[in-house]
């Protein structure tokens, strides 16, 4: 009986490691969402569509980087995008940088 148990707990500890989980950092950035974004736009508001911002610098307080970094199931690459949104002083967004998302026609 003990031996089976041993070979039982052996088996899954070895097919507990042929599991392949994808490793997703940062934001999770929704292309739909990003787009959502426009200038003008309040803190307040680009936080309940994206989130909290991955990074936040208390030495630039008026800028917030939404940053994510993952492989792409399909062809393996490791994909690195990013938004960059600047604020005036109102909290205000006045400038958004979308860097590594296909180029979208705007409504």
């Amino acid at each position: 009986m003990r031996l089976l148990i041993s070979l039982l707990a052996l088996a899954m500890i070895s097919l507990a490691g042929c599991v392949h989980e994808p490793i997703h950092q940062g934001n999770r950035l929704d292309e739909n969402r990003i787009y959502q974004i426009k200038e003008g736009d309040t803190k307040f508001y680009v936080e309940q569509v994206l989130g909290t911002p991955m990074l936040d610098s208390t030495l630039n307080p008026n800028r917030a980087t939404y940053y994510e970094e993952f492989e792409d199931q399909e062809s393996g690459k490791m994909i690195r995008r990013s938004v960059v949104i600047t604020y005036d002083d109102a909290l205000r967004v006045i400038e958004i940088k979308r860097l590594g998302f296909e180029k979208k026609e705007l409504p």
